[in-house]
């Protein structure tokens, strides 16, 4: 019975640990071209989506993985997450 009590203590710390370390980086610049690997995002907080909202830039190439037909990157802006983490310029 202590042996369940503590792998459930155990098993509760890590996945509280793990949504914590999943907070997602925001920059107030855009990467510049080539920097993002095909499939990576970024959150940027530039001021240019309004209130409540920040950009979202998915990289689709740019960098030796361009898939045909796609601009390198797509911008969307999207309400900002709630497990958004600092700020870094």
């Amino acid at each position: 019975m202590r042996t369940i009590v503590t792998a459930s203590i155990a098993l509760t710390l890590v996945v509280a640990a793990g949504g914590l370390c999943s907070a997602q980086v925001i920059t107030h610049r855009e990467p510049m071209e080539g920097q993002l690997r095909t499939g990576a995002t970024v959150f940027v907080d530039d001021g240019t989506c309004g209130k409540g909202k920040i950009k979202l830039i998915t990289a689709t190439g740019g960098n030796g993985n361009e898939r045909a037909g796609l601009p390198q990157r797509t911008r969307t802006c999207v309400a900002r997450p709630l497990n958004a983490g600092p700020v870094i310029d």
